[in-house]
């Protein structure tokens, strides 16, 4: 069961990361707002990952009350998260990933027209560095991500230190659930998307990319601290 709930966050957070990718390598102007809707489709996906996590991990925590699994679980399923990431700075990895992912999704929904699925080649020099442009997408993102995952995992694991205050607990991650979103919709999302606006892009997701990794390695590390 652990492995399960570990796996489907994964797959949560490796969603969420990957429809940058996709908007990047895909493109076609004549389907524009089609192509995009199924790349909303995919990434509403990643919720459904979080309900096979969320109650999983509950069960552990109200019913079984076994602490020591709900926390090899959560180690588990930020491993696991960084393992499916790294297949991300693969560059025929995400095109033929997200590709198919589009065309399934086109058998199941339909299609308005024939999709021309354009491969854009990877940067094979990304331009000048930006220093402080770069550090801010990469700290911002690295926050938005923190926030988010640590809201979301560790709730389970810290109500056995306060067993009498879940509601409060939850209440209180929702919270910070809440400023991540806030970061990756207001800061984010906004930068990456006028990126590939311009023809570029790649070294904006890519940034994005390595912050959730370095998110999730420290998590990993708290974990360890805090058994």
């Amino acid at each position: 069961m652990f492995i399960i709930a570990a796996i489907a966050y994964a797959f949560s957070i490796f969603i969420d990361v990957a429809v940058y990718h996709f908007k990047y390598y895909i493109q076609d102007d004549k389907n524009i707002r089609h192509l995009f809707s199924m790349i909303n489709i995919f990434q509403y996906s990643a919720r459904f990952f979080i309900l096979i996590f969320s109650p999983i991990m509950s069960y552990l925590t109200e019913s079984v009350k076994d602490k020591n699994e709900v926390w090899i679980i959560t180690v588990f399923a930020h491993f696991f998260v960084v393992l499916l990431l790294l297949l991300l700075y693969s560059h025929r990895f995400s095109y033929y990933f997200s590709k198919k992912v589009i065309h399934i999704l086109n058998l199941i929904f339909g299609k308005s027209k024939p999709l021309k699925l354009v491969y854009i080649e990877k940067q094979k020099h990304w331009p000048k560095l930006s220093v402080s442009s770069d550090f801010y997408l990469f700290f911002t993102s690295y926050i938005a991500g923190f926030l988010f995952s640590i809201s979301i995992t560790f709730l389970y694991f810290i109500s056995f230190s306060y067993p009498q205050k879940a509601l409060m607990l939850s209440s209180g991650t929702q919270i910070i659930n809440m400023f991540g979103s806030m970061l990756l919709i207001l800061f984010i999302d906004p930068k990456v998307m006028g990126a590939i606006d311009e023809g570029k892009g790649y070294q904006e997701i890519m940034i994005l990319t390595t912050s959730r990794i370095f998110v999730h390695i420290t998590l990993v590390i708290i974990l360890f601290y805090i058994k």
